[in-house]
């Protein structure tokens, strides 16, 4: 049994799901268990793909506690209902999601002899949230344990190369957070005009921002260019998060910028392909996100939107080698310069480049690279094992 420990609800891990459907799909294992938080309006227990079972649990004590003491004696009680459930299970790799797990498969790795793999979906250590001596703590823990993982795998080439710096580490995995490959052709729906009011208005230049609308991703910087630019560009901040009030605010005062609530995960490319431009502007407040590559850049080229995108190592990296869109200084007088250099037939142009590229930048190419891993783990499925003894 192949196990995934994760700290959140499990409501939207995509990453996971695609991973945890890769191995059962190239039979790498026959049983996949993903551990999640449990929460009382969610399943408890469910089957999320074939082969692959969702368990939510209860911290054994401390569930009623809120305050910040009472949330840290809630996760202990968490990391004790999941031992509890992983001592009786027999476990053949363990894969944490989250440094703050890490602890947990160190232990099972050492009572159990298992496979550890540490699959972290961004530079923990050095993110906005890690300071002081939260900052202190996770960079000890992560120090102390990571030379007992039997693979580290990232998200990106310079998160890669930090890891190996900082650990010394000789093999650095690299598999990107990218979606699965749309299926045919994806065409203009019009929900995105129609959710907006800008039905039969051509003339209107749609920039897309999608994702958690929180400190450091460039929403204030967003509000603040568009606020100044007016017709015919058209500012669209779809998702949910603490700024969501100052979006409301502001799409209420100016005509051309607008706020949609979050969709469904399997409904974003139905808004996204009506963009012109889609918009990942993170701003250099932490080196997790100086060093971020975040797959909305991934989805916006699947549905044939150039990206806008920030001036750092790895989105600069991918506009560079894609052609598929534009960087800029994330402040904003280079953005609002830059957005207004930007005419329509340029957008027309780019729109033209993704759609007759040969490149696919989908979740397939890095599913090589995760095989590949665990390949170099020495780990293969019965049934994958039986199969090779008689090739």
């Amino acid at each position: 049994m192949n196990v995934h420990l994760y700290p959140s609800n499990f409501t939207n891990e995509s990453r996971i799901l695609r991973i945890v459907e890769s191995l059962r799909a190239h039979q790498v294992f026959d049983e996949i268990l993903i551990v999640a938080v449990g929460r009382a309006d969610l399943l408890e227990d469910e089957v999320v793909a074939p082969g692959v079972r969702l368990v939510r649990l209860d911290p054994t004590f401390g569930r009623s506690l809120k305050s910040w003491c009472g949330r840290v004696i809630k996760r202990l009680g968490w990391y004790v209902a999941v031992l509890r459930l992983l001592r009786r299970l027999r476990c053949e790799c363990i894969n944490c999601h989250s440094l703050s797990v890490l602890p947990i498969g160190v232990l099972v790795r050492h009572w159990s002899g298992c496979r550890l793999v540490y699959d972290t979906h961004e530079l923990e250590t050095e993110t906005v949230s890690s300071r002081g001596l939260r900052r202190l703590l996770a960079r000890f823990s992560e120090r102390l344990l990571i030379g007992q993982c039997d693979a580290v795998s990232v998200v990106n080439h310079s998160i890669a190369e930090w890891y190996r710096a900082r650990y010394h580490l000789s093999a650095v995995w690299i598999v990107r957070n990218k979606p699965r490959t749309a299926t045919g052709e994806v065409r203009p729906t019009g929900l995105l005009q129609r959710a907006i009011g800008l039905k039969n208005r051509p003339e209107c230049l749609l920039y897309l921002y999608q994702g958690f609308l929180t400190t450091g991703r460039g929403v204030r910087m967003l509000l603040e260019v568009f606020a100044q630019m007016g017709e015919p560009r058209h500012l669209v901040l779809m998702g949910y998060g603490d700024l969501e009030p100052l979006v409301r605010q502001a799409a209420a005062t100016y005509s051309n910028i607008h706020f949609l609530p979050a969709v469904p995960p399997h409904r974003v490319m139905e808004y996204t392909v009506d963009a012109d431009v889609g918009l990942a502007l993170i701003e250099n407040v932490c080196l997790n996100y100086f060093y971020c590559l975040p797959n909305k850049i991934f989805e916006y080229a699947m549905c044939g939107v150039p990206s806008l995108v920030s001036d750092f190592p790895e989105m600069a990296k991918f506009v560079d080698e894609s052609g598929f869109g534009w960087k800029v200084l994330p402040d904003s007088a280079s953005l609002k310069a830059r957005i207004s250099a930007l005419g329509q037939q340029e957008i027309t142009g780019k729109k033209k480049h993704i759609r007759s590229s040969k490149v696919r930048y989908g979740w397939e190419a890095e599913e090589a690279q995760l095989l590949d891993m665990y390949a170099h783990l020495g780990l293969r499925s019965a049934s994958a094992a039986k199969a090779g003894e008689f090739s």
